[in-house]
């Protein structure tokens, strides 16, 4: 697919978001192994079923557990696979870091899993671990966040980053009439989708709205606490600050409680990406005033299928390069009818 603008409630096709439990998944909170998940879809790679029928299992790594987004993501992957016959094997680590992901690719990629599909926390650093996988004969998808060379890779599938940065731009530049001071806070300066984010925000503003200030971006921790806490810091630095704009779903979320506490709900702007349910319950109240949401579940259903297809040897259905529409949803919005088909899973 190529790149689309990102669409304010338009017309997507609803995404199920059925969360199939099969002996091969983990869920997002779990603490098991790798090898213990893997063992429990019944041993690596293709497996005799019933007649002359295969069953496959493809192993999804995210960025870290315990996020909406990927919890969302995951459970479209999991329809997916389970309607093609596949088993999934979800295992991450709580923390959005190269350290903490590589280990976990390793230990996937030794049961070789008959695909990989995973969310890199860096483009160059977990290039090793990946290349490994790939070396091994494991074909590997990336969802979301990417890698710098995708030559070897079956897919590359992630949602028009650019895009939604820069319709948040639009949405804090006209809220503003142009003129004041906006924040910026990412949780990571090297991956792949808050680089677009920002960036594309950024470049907005200078061009369209060039009577706002930008502060340089502040990177947080994964914990919603953490967004919290820099957010503080930037107010009693920059008192005079009108909007935050964070390029992940902590971020709005740890933005909103800075606000809350200091009675300042309603005062400053504060726009963020994704909609977990904590961002839908925030957007509602005005806690935050607009948010970039993501299909999700079909990056994760669109990853399956293509797992399928190449796992089966049908490629004549992989799409190298996909892009997703975001939509910009807003406090008005959050409330229509129809809106919820854009709310990720609790």
């Amino acid at each position: 697919m190529t790149g689309k603008r990102t669409r304010r409630l338009a017309a997507l096709a609803p995404i199920a978001v059925l969360v199939t439990l099969t002996a091969a998944a983990c869920s997002s909170s779990s603490s098991s192994s790798p090898s213990s998940a893997a063992a429990a879809s019944g041993g690596s790679g293709a497996s005799s079923a019933s007649g002359s029928a295969k069953h496959y299992t493809i192993a999804y790594v995210p960025g870290a557990t315990g996020v909406a987004f990927y919890d969302t993501l995951v459970s479209g992957m999991k329809a997916k696979a389970a309607a093609l016959g596949m088993s999934v094997i979800y295992q991450g680590s709580p923390d959005f870091a190269p350290s903490a992901q590589t280990p976990i690719v390793d230990a996937i990629c030794t049961r070789h899993p008959n695909a990989l599909i995973v969310s890199p926390t860096d483009p160059v650093a977990m290039a090793p671990a990946i290349n490994t996988c790939l070396n091994a004969g494991i074909p590997v998808i990336t969802v979301d966040t990417g890698l710098s060379s995708t030559s070897q890779l079956t897919s590359a599938i992630t949602t028009d980053n650019n895009s939604g940065g820069k319709d948040a731009a639009d949405f804090v530049g006209k809220a503003l009439g142009g003129k004041g001071t906006v924040a910026l806070m990412s949780l990571s300066p090297t991956a792949t989708t808050q680089v677009e984010r920002i960036q594309s925000f950024e470049k907005e503003i200078k061009a369209a709205y060039p009577g706002i200030t930008l502060l340089p971006v502040q990177y947080t921790q994964q914990a919603t606490s953490d967004s919290e806490s820099v957010a503080r810091s930037i107010l009693a630095a920059h008192p005079g600050v009108k909007a935050f704009f964070g390029s992940a779903e902590p971020n709005a979320e740890g933005v909103a409680d800075a606000l809350k506490a200091l009675g300042m709900t309603g005062k400053v702007l504060n726009v963020g990406f994704d909609a977990s349910p904590a961002e839908v319950t925030l957007l509602k109240s005005g806690g935050i005033n607009a948010t970039i949401a993501q299909p999700a579940a079909k990056e994760g259903a669109d990853a399956a299928q293509f797992a399928y297809d190449k796992i089966t040897g049908d490629a004549t259905g992989i799409t190298a390069t996909v892009q997703l529409p975001d939509v910009l949803l807003t406090t008005a919005d959050a409330s229509q009818s129809g809106s919820e088909k854009y709310f990720y899973i609790p």
